[in-house]
């Protein structure tokens, strides 16, 4: 989700650029500004709802069909344990081993998996700590 946004962040600087060099009225340039956000945000957000909708499905198809990406990743780490751990040992005292090539999509799977799998784990972590923090009677006030 965030490459697409990313990939759209240049094009809309471009746009908001071009609404202040064509359109003279400010408040009108800040109408079109706020417009073309309120749409790009709408866009990102049916994007997260339709993410959203084939990781419900999947979760709801059954054990496998949820958990094929965890299963995965435990798979590519335990190519990289055998490859770089457990290979190199066996192969100080038998001196042959058995290694699995990974191209280099693989790699870059594996990175985006793990790295996927971190963030979401971290964002679930800080949204439960927030939904747990007591509220701030001075805060609610000020």
């Amino acid at each position: 989700m965030l490459p697409m946004l990313n990939a759209v962040a240049p094009l809309a600087k471009i746009l908001f650029n071009t609404i202040e060099k064509a359109v003279p009225d400010k408040d009108l340039q800040e109408k079109l500004k706020a417009q073309l956000q309120t749409q790009l945000l709408q866009s990102h957000t049916q994007e997260l709802k339709a993410a959203a909708s084939i990781i419900e499905a999947e979760a709801k198809a059954g054990w496998f069909a949820s958990s094929w990406r965890p299963l995965l990743m435990y798979v590519l780490i335990f190519i990289l344990v055998w490859n770089y751990v457990i290979g190199p040992v066996i192969k100080i005292f038998m001196g042959a081993v058995i290694t699995f090539e990974l191209p280099g999509d693989v790699w870059s799977l594996l990175q985006i998996g793990l790295g996927g799998y971190v963030l979401g784990r971290s964002a679930e972590s800080v949204a439960r700590t927030m939904a747990n923090k007591p509220v701030n009677k001075e805060q609610e006030n000020g």
